[in-house]
């Protein structure tokens, strides 16, 4: 038959297989080395208990913060020591290049193991194995011959352990069913596909790469995994007559044959698989092709020794695309693979992408919000501190003015003491609620807000002004006005006969003559006093000095209040985060300059 020649290029090409790996060894030790370091170090980092529980949403966040990097951390040494232990099985294949075929149940894995296995050269022997799920290899009933050992394939391709066959340089692996009935089996097939060199993943025809498969290459391309798509099963059944015009029967049933599905049915699908795959892989060198092939059309080519048949169910295709991976670069992917293993290990163990747990990206994450939380709370804080003297001034004005009209000499001492105790009640009361806010145990901080006033530095006295007069100035004109009108009197008496104007202005004369003498007599007779008069208290201006007072102590209080607050909690738990990230970051640098460095 034509295009034999193809599976025969595949299996000589498989003895030209040339593996050699370089300093693997030293990498992983020193991966091993930089993980343990860091688990050591997280693992001491304690938090104080008091950080823990002043702020209830902080002291979870940091709680769980600490929590989820100690998980993490004794996570990547737990992943780090299986990743090693899975290790055993490459080094059982160190010499192989590994396919793994991996894929969900019933999408035909199986069957085309079978089918490489049993059409090699008369002259290949070919080995079977299995692993078990504690990672131990036996033999399957110890025969060499596909005939005697074939895989075990029923109806639910439910593999109970990694199985595979050993052919020249090549290891065939055919891991368990992805959702099987079994679910450790599909966590045992993810287990070792990352210690594959090459993947081959097949998706029934029935229904093409759904979306968990698409989810599925997904991942394997974010491990750099190269690998082919097999669209599987993509033939159909048909009943056959006899020559007797009557349909062909096998075991008393009419028997049912397999042809392939038409090229258009496979083109579309081979389509719509290529587009759904270009949706989640951004490196297009990972994808070796898409092929559509049917195993059992195959067979029967064979058998019947039909050349279309066969030809058509792209068997010699899928080969002629194997055998260009093996032959120009099973050496390179088998020596890339592990690094691109512990690389893979990186990344999505302990760096990780999106929301993936137990990560550097998720405890990064994590202090984000802790972050977050705390300039909340520090801007409450810094709101408040800005607005304490205009809050005290405005509580101290309206408790003052309350008592204003009660305020007298009397009373003035002991009643502006107890003014200030209700303001230092009033603004502990606002202060204690702003707190109660923000933390639970606030009782000790608040023993910060206590102040006192010297009463005595608010008595309220009268107001006096003094004065002084002179009783020379008096004298001076009482003297005049007595001798001035004496006088008068006299001057208008001597000019008895004469009119009216003269006698007037005779008396003028005289009075003025008799003012000035009198004058002179006062001022010589005076004398010079002094006095003061009562012009009001200075309540005012008490009551004004005292508000002034009262702003600045209970200003002062509510401010060391505040800055106690910020030395016994912000400033530990700054230097509490700033130690976890400290070491976070050291770890996520040193971590990704050793991935960069792998290839």
């Amino acid at each position: 038959m034509k295009n034999l020649d193809k599976i025969d290029d595949f299996y000589r090409s498989l003895q030209g297989i040339s593996i050699v790996n370089d300093d693997l060894d030293k990498k992983r030790e020193q991966l091993k080395q930089m993980v343990h370091h860091c688990n050591d170090n997280i693992q001491k980092i304690d938090v104080e208990k008091s950080l823990l529980h002043n702020n209830q949403e902080i002291g979870l966040l940091l709680k769980d913060t600490l929590s989820t990097l100690k998980e993490s951390s004794n996570k990547w040494v737990s992943n780090f020591r299986s990743l090693l232990e899975g290790e055993k099985f490459r080094s059982d294949l160190e010499n192989y290049f590994i396919v793994i075929v991996f894929g969900k149940v019933k999408a035909g894995k199986s069957s085309l193991g079978n089918f490489i296995a049993e059409h090699r050269p008369s002259s290949e022997k070919v080995s079977f194995f299995k692993y078990d799920e504690a990672g131990n290899e036996q033999s399957i009933q110890k025969l060499e011959e596909i005939d005697d050992e074939s895989f075990d394939t029923d109806n639910l391709e439910c593999t109970v352990a990694i199985q595979g066959f050993k052919l020249n340089a090549m290891a065939w692996v055919d891991t368990p069913g992805l959702g099987s009935m079994v679910e450790e089996n599909g966590q045992l097939a993810k287990a070792y596909i990352n210690h594959a060199d090459y993947v081959i993943y097949p998706t029934s025809s029935d229904s093409p790469l759904q979306a968990d498969e698409v989810s599925q290459l997904q991942e394997l391309f974010a491990q750099n995994k190269k690998l082919t798509v097999c669209i599987t099963k993509s033939d159909i059944t048909e009943k056959r007559k006899d020559k007797n015009n009557e349909y062909v029967r096998k075991d008393g049933r009419i028997a049912r044959f397999s042809i392939n599905k038409s090229i258009e049915d496979r083109l579309m699908q081979e389509k719509h698989v290529r587009e759904e795959v270009s949706k989640v892989n951004h490196n297009q060198s990972l994808l070796g092709d898409v092929n559509s092939l049917s195993v059992h059309a195959a067979m029967l080519g064979l058998e019947e020794k039909d050349d279309d048949l066969f030809d058509n169910s792209h068997l010699p295709i899928f080969y002629e695309n194997l055998t260009e991976v093996v032959k120009n670069k099973a050496s390179q992917l088998k020596k890339e693979a592990p690094y691109h293993g512990l690389s893979s290990f990186i990344t999505h163990d302990v760096l990780g992408t999106q929301d993936k747990e137990l990560t550097v990206h998720m405890i990064k994450k994590g202090i984000g919000s802790l972050d977050q939380k705390i300039c909340e709370i520090q801007d409450k804080i810094h709101a408040l501190i800005e607005n304490i003297d205009s809050d005290i001034h405005r509580e101290v004005n309206d408790i003052v003015e309350k008592h204003y009209r009660d305020i007298n000499q009397s009373n003035a001492v002991q009643l502006f003491q107890e003014i200030h105790q209700e303001i230092a009640k009033i603004i502990s009361e606002i202060i204690e609620q702003n707190i109660k806010e923000l933390f639970q145990d606030f009782q000790r901080t608040l023993n910060h807000f206590t102040s006192t006033i010297d009463g005595g530095a608010f008595t309220i006295e009268d107001r006096y002004e003094e004065y002084t007069y002179s009783t020379k100035t008096r004298n001076k004109g009482i003297g005049a006005a007595v001798f001035g009108v004496v006088a008068g009197i006299g001057a208008a008496v001597l000019t008895g006969g004469a009119s009216v104007v003269v006698s007037l202005a005779a008396g003028g004369i005289a009075a003025g003559a008799g003012g000035y003498a009198g004058g002179k007599l006062g001022e010589m007779t005076g004398d010079t006093h002094r006095g003061r008069v009562n012009v009001g208290d200075n309540k005012e201006e008490m009551i004004q000095k005292f508000k002034a007072q009262q702003v600045v102590i209970h200003g002062d209080s509510c401010k060391k209040v505040y800055t106690h607050i910020q030395h016994d909690f912000f400033q530990p738990l700054q230097t509490k985060i700033d130690e976890i990230n400290m070491e976070i970051e050291c770890f996520e640098k040193n971590i990704s300059d050793f991935q960069k460095g792998l290839l």
